[in-house]
C-alpha cells in the first residue's frame, strides 16, 4: 500500500511540473490508434483528460466541464453518455448551457468528426431533488475518441459540488480548480484513500471585481476504482473533495456558517413541511378513526396503520426529505415521494396517540454526509416510541416491516426532528437484525450417480425481503428455469412457495429434485459431495487489497441440513473431518459436522457472520476465511462397493 501510494505522489509531482490545459477539438491520431490504456490494459475506456473549474461570476456558482475519453472496447460504451445532474430547490434551479460535443474517429487514414445536435439533449426528472440532463455521443465505435464541455450555473452559492477525482475507469490527466473570493473560508475536507493536495494562490479577479484564492489540484494516472462485492456506496471511497463553508470574513464584515447537526435539524424543523403542515390531520381523521375502532394497544395501532399507509399509497421511487404531494394529495392521488408516505405515517401516528416523529437520514445511494449540512441528506423515516422501546419504520417498501428497513436506510445516523418538544439532534438508526436463513436437502443416491430428493427453506427478515423483491414480478417459468442452473443443471419438480407475497413471517421454499450428476462413479467408487448444489464455489472477494469496508448489508446465519441415504451394496471409506472456524472479535464462523449413521450421512454446517459492516482491516482474514470454506465445502465422501 505505501509503494502504490509513493507511485501515486510521484505522479503527481511530475504533473504539477509538466500539466497544461488541452484545447478542445485537437485530438491526435495517436489517441485514435491507441488500442489499450498502458497501465491499465484491461480498462474498457479511460478519461485521457478532465478539466473542472469551478468560479463565482455575479450572483452565481459556474462549473465548467471539459472532459475527454478514450474507448478501447464494446464495454466502454457506457462511458459514452453523460449525465449531469442538476440540484432543484423550491424556488431556483440549476441549468445547464453550451454543451458541445463531439465524437472522433479515425477513417482511412484520416480524423472524422460526429458532432452531438441539440435534439440528441434530454431533461428529465431524477428525483425530488434533482433533474437529470444527459446526453449519448453519435457514432462511437471501438477506438473513437470522444470530447464533450458544457457549463453549470448554480444559484446556490454556498453549495459547492464535490470534487471527484476516482471514476470506475482509470485517469490519464486531471486539473480540477476553485477561485472563490478572499474571505470566503471553506473547509475542504478529503475523502477515499487517495490524498490530492492543492496548489494555492492568490490573484485579482476582474470579472468579480476582487482578490481570489485560486485552489488547482492536479492529478496523473489515476488507478480507477475497482469494485467489488459487498460495498454499501462506491461513491464513499472514491477519492475527492468536500466542501463547506465556514465563514465569510471581509473588511468590516464577518458571518460564520459552522452549523452543527442540531442547527441542521433545527433548519429542517422550521420548514413549512415540518412546521405547519404536518399536523393537518382533516385529510384522514374519519378513515383512522374506524381503522382504530379495532385497537386498543399501541402497538396493535402502530400495525395497523403502518399497513393502512402501505396499502394505500405507493412509492413513486423518489426520496426526498419533503413533500412532494403533501398528505392530503398523496392519499388522493394513493402516490407519492418518501417524505410523502413517511411523514404521512408520523402524521397518523401521532393522531392515533403515539410519540412518533420523523428523522432525516442520508440513504446509502447518497453516501455519508462528512459535515453537517442540510442538502446532504435526502430521506426521512418515521419514528416512533411505545414502552420507551424504539421503533423505526419506512413506507416506501412493500415488504419492510417494524423496525425492519430497506437496506439503504441503514447508513450513518439520523436527525431527530421533534418540534413538539424542541428536542433537535442526532441519533443511532437501530442496526439491521440477523437475518436466519435454513437449507434443508434430504437426497437419495444411487449407485450410478444419480440422485433424487427434496429441498426446503425458510428465510426471515432482510434475506426474506430480498427474496420477496426478487420473486415479486418474476415470471415463473423463467425463475425455475434460472434456478436449475444456478444448482449445477439439477430438475425441479413439485415447486411451492408460502409466504412471499407478505411483509411478515418466513419465506419458505420446497421442490423435488433429480440430479445426473451427483456423484462420480470411479473404479466401483463414489465420490460424493455431501453439499450437492449448495456448496460455496466462489469466493466473492477476488482483490489483493481492498480500500474499502465490507457491506453484507445485514448480518445472517446460513444452516444447512443434510441427510443422504448411502444406496445398497456400498459403505462409507472416506469423508471430511470435522471443524470449526472462528473469525477475530466474534465477527462469525464456520462449524462444519458430519456424522454416519447406517446407510445415512447426515452433515450440519452452521455459517454465520454477525456484523453488517466488517472493518477493511479484516478484509485479508476475511478473504482466507472464505477461501477455508470454499476447500472444506470441496471435499468429498468416498464410497466403496463393499
Amino acid at each position: 500500500m505505501i509503494k502504490n501510494s509513493l507511485v501515486i505522489l510521484l505522479s503527481l509531482v511530475s504533473l504539477i511540473v509538466s500539466s497544461q490545459e488541452l484545447e478542445f477539438g485537437v485530438v491526435s491520431k495517436e489517441e485514435l490508434m491507441e488500442k489499450e490504456y498502458a497501465n491499465d490494459p484491461s480498462a474498457p475506456a479511460a478519461i485521457l483528460y478532465k478539466h473542472h473549474n469551478t468560479y463565482y461570476l455575479g450572483t452565481a456558482l459556474t462549473t465548467e466541464i471539459h472532459e475527454r475519453i478514450k474507448i478501447y472496447s464494446k464495454e466502454g460504451f457506457d462511458y459514452a453518455t453523460e449525465y449531469i445532474n442538476l440540484f432543484k430547490g423550491r424556488q431556483d434551479d440549476e441549468s445547464v448551457s453550451k454543451i458541445k460535443a463531439v465524437t472522433y474517429n479515425l477513417v482511412d487514414g484520416k480524423i472524422t468528426e460526429d458532432k452531438l445536435e441539440k435534439d440528441q439533449i434530454f431533461k428529465t426528472e431524477a428525483s425530488y431533488n434533482y433533474n437529470r440532463v444527459s446526453f449519448t455521443m453519435p457514432n462511437v465505435q471501438v477506438g473513437s475518441v470522444i470530447e464533450f464541455k458544457y457549463k453549470i450555473t448554480s444559484p446556490f452559492i454556498w453549495n459547492i459540488d464535490e470534487f471527484r477525482f476516482q471514476y470506475d475507469i482509470p485517469v490519464k490527466q486531471m486539473l480540477a480548480e476553485i477561485r472563490t473570493p478572499k474571505g470566503f473560508v471553506f473547509n475542504q475536507t478529503p475523502k477515499g484513500y487517495l490524498r490530492v493536495f492543492p496548489t494555492r494562490s492568490v490573484k485579482k479577479d476582474n470579472r468579480v471585481g476582487m482578490d481570489v484564492v485560486i485552489n488547482k489540484y492536479f492529478l496523473n494516472n489515476v488507478p480507477a476504482m475497482k469494485e467489488e462485492k459487498y460495498v454499501d456506496n462506491i461513491d464513499n471511497y472514491r477519492s475527492g473533495i468536500m466542501f463547506e463553508l465556514v465563514s465569510i470574513d471581509l473588511p468590516g464584515y464577518y458571518k460564520s456558517f459552522a452549523k452543527s447537526w442540531s442547527d441542521v435539524a433545527k433548519t429542517i424543523g422550521n420548514s413549512e413541511d415540518y412546521k405547519n403542515k404536518l399536523d393537518r390531520t382533516n385529510s384522514f381523521d374519519d378513515e383512522l378513526d374506524a381503522l382504530l375502532s379495532d385497537h386498543s394497544d399501541q402497538m396493535s395501532k402502530m400495525k395497523a396503520i403502518f399497513k393502512y399507509v402501505k396499502d394505500n399509497v405507493k412509492w413513486n421511487g423518489m426520496d426526498g426529505k419533503y413533500f412532494y404531494h403533501g398528505l392530503k394529495k398523496a392519499l388522493k392521488e394513493k402516490t407519492g415521494n418518501a417524505a410523502d408516505m413517511n411523514l404521512l405515517l408520523v402524521a397518523m401516528l401521532r393522531y392515533a396517540g403515539l410519540d412518533a416523529n420523523p428523522v432525516i437520514i442520508s440513504t446509502k445511494e447518497n453516501t455519508i454526509p462528512l459535515f453537517p449540512t442540510v442538502d446532504r441528506l435526502n430521506y426521512v423515516l418515521a419514528y416512533a416510541k411505545v414502552d420507551d422501546k424504539p421503533y423505526f419504520l419506512d413506507a416506501t417498501e412493500e415488504f419492510s416491516d417494524i423496525n425492519l428497513l430497506p437496506i439503504k436506510d441503514y447508513n450513518w445516523r439520523g436527525i431527530l426532528i421533534d418540534n413538539n418538544d424542541m428536542v433537535w439532534t442526532q441519533i443511532d438508526i437501530a442496526t439491521p437484525p440477523k437475518s436466519n436463513r435454513m437449507y434443508s436437502l434430504k437426497m437419495i443416491l444411487n449407485e450410478d450417480g444419480t440422485c433424487e430428493g427434496t429441498y426446503n427453506s425458510r428465510l426471515d427478515k432482510h434475506s426474506a425481503m430480498s427474496f420477496r423483491k426478487n420473486i415479486k414480478d418474476a415470471d415463473m417459468e423463467s425463475y425455475l428455469t434460472e434456478l436449475e442452473n444456478r444448482f449445477n443443471g439439477i430438475e425441479i419438480s413439485d415447486h411451492t412457495l408460502n409466504g412471499e407475497k407478505s411483509y411478515d413471517g418466513f419465506v419458505k421454499e420446497s421442490f423435488s429434485f433429480y440430479d445426473e450428476e451427483d456423484a462420480e462413479l470411479i473404479d466401483d467408487e463414489l465420490y460424493v459431495n455431501p453439499l450437492s448444489f449448495l456448496r460455496m464455489e466462489e469466493n466473492p472477494f477476488r482483490l489483493e487489497e481492498r480500500q474499502y469496508p465490507i457491506d453484507f448489508g445485514f448480518p445472517f446465519k446460513d444452516t444447512y441440513m443434510l441427510n443422504i441415504k448411502i444406496p445398497d451394496g456400498f459403505s462409507v471409506t472416506s469423508k471430511p473431518e470435522p471443524i470449526l472456524m472462528k473469525l477475530p472479535d466474534d465477527l462469525g464462523l464456520f462449524k462444519y459436522a458430519i456424522k454416519e449413521q447406517g446407510q445415512n450421512l447426515s452433515v450440519l454446517i452452521n455459517f454465520e457472520i454477525n456484523s453488517a459492516m466488517v472493518p477493511v482491516t479484516s478484509y485479508p482474514i476475511l478473504k482466507e476465511f472464505y477461501k477455508q470454506i470454499i476447500s472444506k465445502e470441496a471435499e468429498k465422501v468416498i464410497l466403496s462397493k463393499v
